[in-house]
């Protein structure tokens, strides 16, 4: 809820109402940010039609109307775009609606979230078609890889415009973590090594801090549901950092950075011992550094875990180091 007092400041252009109808239109942006912020979308929903009732044109509840929209769309390499697309309508005709300084920051977040979507939508299509083509007929390929070309445009032009959007929350000093870790997967999908990297070390400062600060309310607090509403933040904050570092990691190692992508799988383990999976990474890891008993150790944890197919292919090359 870190942005909530920049959602709730009071609307300018409701004159036309009376100040009860004000006061119930604040009290129903108020209770849909709140079910907002829970996840629970449906409540938000009812709150937002109501609000809407007594002012369509409303910036707070269209804005939310439309990030829910955003949130419950299928994922970018999904078929069913439908949502997505009302999302981005929705999102593109409250950015026109104001000027680039007026607009609040979960605006911008959301449009530039809808974006880089979007964006991804297109690469994921132009690749499709692009594979298509090498198997499509010699008369029509040209048509193919002629589509190929003009969704890649596309995918440019969405994560061009979602790159500037949250370079303007980082100018603004605005729901910076949350900014930079859309920004990193920006540059990793378009291959830019240093962006990358840049996005990522500045994403690792405010997660280390943001968890930092919870635990410290978590200990300072006598509230038992205020310390329940932390503990999740805390769950939530760690499985995006580990995450992150995952990313980070896989990046590292393709780039034959082994110390580096030791060092963020090291944090990984430790932010959460139980995923198995990593200790299977962080031995491929070692491995490459020559550290073979340590690689060993790891992919004796990655077996022991009983959820561990054995005959996967990492099942069977952990099996193979652990007996040479």
């Amino acid at each position: 809820m870190r942005h909530l007092a920049a959602l709730l400041l009071l609307l300018a252009g409701c004159s036309s109402l009376s100040s009860e109808e004000r006061s119930r239109l604040a009290d129903h942006q108020s209770n849909a940010l709140l079910y907002f912020e829970r996840g629970e979308y449906g409540r938000a929903l009812d709150q937002i039609e109501r609000g809407l009732e007594l002012e369509n044109d409303d910036y707070k509840l269209r804005s939310l109307r439309a990030g829910i929209l955003l949130l419950t769309s299928t994922n970018s390499q999904g078929t069913d775009h439908k949502r997505l697309d009302e999302a981005t309508t929705q999102l593109a005709e409250q950015f026109e609606s104001r000027s680039l300084g007026r607009h609040e920051p979960h605006l911008l977040l959301n449009y530039a979230r809808a974006l880089q979507k979007q964006g991804l939508r297109h690469l994921g299509e132009a690749i499709r078609l692009e594979g298509q083509a090498t198997r499509a007929p010699q008369d029509t390929v040209a048509d193919l890889k002629q589509k190929a070309v003009d969704e890649r445009a596309e995918s440019d032009r969405c994560l061009d415009e979602s790159w500037q959007l949250f370079g303007e929350l980082v100018n603004r000093g605005e729901l910076l973590r949350v900014v930079h870790n859309h920004r990193l997967q920006i540059a990793l999908q378009r291959n830019q090594e240093k962006e990358f990297l840049a996005e990522a070390e500045a994403y690792f400062k405010l997660a280390v801090s943001a968890t930092e600060l919870t635990r410290k309310r978590i200990e300072k607090t006598n509230n038992i549901d205020y310390e329940k509403d932390q503990m999740r933040v805390l769950r939530e904050l760690q499985t995006e950092e580990v995450q992150v570092r995952n990313l980070v990691a896989e990046f590292l190692y393709s780039r034959k950075k082994y110390h580096e992508a030791k060092e963020q799988l090291d944090k990984v383990i430790d932010l959460d011992p139980r995923r198995v999976a990593d200790y299977y990474n962080r031995g491929r890891v070692l491995l490459e550094l020559g550290r073979v008993e340590e690689a060993k150790a790891d992919f004796r944890r990655f077996l022991a875990d009983g959820t561990v197919p054995v005959t996967s292919d990492k099942a069977v090359f952990a099996l193979q180091v652990i007996n040479r």
